[in-house]
């Protein structure tokens, strides 16, 4: 069931997949369920994510080492075309797997896979809340002039607990006395 190769790009989906690999296993040769699961949740549609770890993987897996080589092109095109028949199945069109296996496969290479975008905070205030000068009292302690915290420093008082005993408090005062 190997699809034609003009398809999709079968070069670029490897490369993609390895890279997602290499994020989830340490690996850029092979991906286990977990690894195909993942693919499935942030690429493909919400009916097809179960249907992948549960019917596509099993199929498709190498059953000694429980993964898919991602250096077995094979291997690559057995996974999109098995993914494609369920896909198939479970959005109710009937023999389109070229179609889908088009649709799936340019999804996994178009998608950001594992890389998380950071947003600006919607609370706001961010920066009013870090200026020490809008402080008073012991608030103005706890940030530097500017604006990043000083931890415990900024919170606790040290007491300098040095001299003849451990609640000595008056250390270096006795020459001035006499």
């Amino acid at each position: 069931m190997a699809s034609a190769e003009d398809d999709y790009d079968i070069d670029a989906l490897t490369e993609k997949l390895k890279a997602f690999a290499v994020t989830q296993t340490k690996s850029s040769s092979k991906m286990d369920s977990k690894t195909v699961g993942k693919i499935a949740k942030e690429c493909w549609p919400k009916p097809l994510q179960t249907r992948v770890d549960s019917s596509v993987f099993p199929k498709v897996m190498d059953k000694t080492t429980k993964s898919i080589s991602l250096d077995n092109e094979e291997q690559i095109r057995k996974f999109i075309s098995e993914a494609a028949i369920q896909y198939d199945d479970v959005s109710k069109k009937n023999k389109e797997f070229k179609k889908h296996e088009k649709f799936l496969a340019e999804k996994i290479i178009t998608s950001n896979l594992g890389i998380k975008k950071t947003e600006v905070s919607k609370t706001g205030g961010i920066d009013r809340l870090t200026d020490p000068s809008k402080y008073t009292g012991s608030h103005k302690e706890r940030f530097d002039e500017t604006g990043k915290g000083k931890g415990a420093e900024g919170r606790v008082d040290k007491v300098d607990n040095s001299g003849y005993v451990g609640n000595y408090k008056g250390q270096g005062t006795y020459d001035k006395k006499h």
